[in-house]
């Protein structure tokens, strides 16, 4: 199966616009040490962030935090269009730190904010006439260019900060799929990822069947219970190799995977790196300064 990412994990910043006509399913879930910042320009998605499912509509905004675990998924067969833009903490760290009071990231990982969707039709055109002017620039390498994209972005940051607590103040919707057995079942996963899963063994777990149980895990969250798995897996093996000196191997058995190989192969298609790459990228970014 051909893979499709829309972030590159080795540059700071990263955005895109694609149009498709018919529907379209991501390959595999993945997360990175990057924000994301999507918006919905045409059509609706569901959208899978963490242990949760959003249904996402046009003028809406997901925001993603650091090392999320998301994905896509079609509603219904017809055209959709998007922009997705990634960035990095350190992408921003000169106007970070010019303003230290200024929090420009943390709002974006809160489960409350994921889906911006109480929005005007006039805050939807700024939204995306900032997002149309850094696509126009992404490719200018002037250094003029460079401090006007980051200003947009803070500025756009800002903007879409002030627009989640003013949802929050009106009681929106925050758009979540739930349903009280799938989050049950969760639960039971993010116990028991390190042990051997199978459909049958969680149906029998809460006494349903394996077809139900498939059934309502696709429906409810737009994935299949063993993709879900996988990215509990995939996030608890990100957190054991930043911060442990544990062997590849022994991180796959600790997390739940049978073989180092399918580890990997899972892993890739999560990260867009190899576990060894995953190690050596997240030091070299982490190095401290000199």
């Amino acid at each position: 199966m051909v893979k499709e990412y829309t972030y590159s994990p080795h540059v700071d910043f990263y955005i895109d616009m694609i149009d498709r006509e018919h529907s379209y399913d991501m390959g595999s879930f993945h997360t990175h040490h990057k924000y994301e910042l999507y918006y919905e320009v045409e059509g609706a998605r569901r959208y899978f962030i963490e242990d949760s499912a959003y249904i996402v509509n046009a003028g809406n905004v997901i925001l993603i935090g650091e090392n999320q675990i998301h994905k896509t998924g079609s509603v219904g067969d017809g055209p959709t269009s998007r922009i997705v833009c990634n960035f990095s903490r350190e992408y921003l760290q000169e106007i970070s730190g010019a303003f230290p009071k200024i929090d420009l990231f943390s709002f974006m990982s809160e489960e409350n904010n994921h889906l911006l969707s109480n929005i005007t039709v006039k805050q939807q055109n700024y939204i995306y006439s900032i997002l149309q002017q850094l696509i126009q620039m992404q490719d200018e390498n002037n250094p003029e260019s460079a401090v006007t994209r980051k200003m947009l972005l803070a500025t756009l940051l800002l903007q879409l900060k002030k627009m989640c607590e003013n949802q929050h103040e009106l009681g929106g919707d925050s758009g979540r799929v739930t349903n009280r057995i799938v989050s049950q079942i969760q639960g039971y996963i993010a116990e028991h990822y390190a042990e051997k899963l199978t459909l049958t063994s969680i149906a029998n777990q809460f006494y349903i069947s394996p077809y139900y149980l498939s059934r309502l895990f696709k429906k409810t969250i737009n994935l299949s219970l063993i993709e879900y798995i996988n990215g509990v897996r995939i996030k608890a093996a990100q957190n054991m190799i930043e911060k442990t000196n544990e062997s590849i191997s022994s991180v796959a058995e600790k997390t739940g995977f049978m073989t180092s190989a399918h580890f990997r192969r899972v892993f890739k298609d999560a990260t867009g790196l190899s576990p060894q790459q995953y190690r050596q990228y997240f030091k070299r970014v982490n190095k401290p300064e000199k």
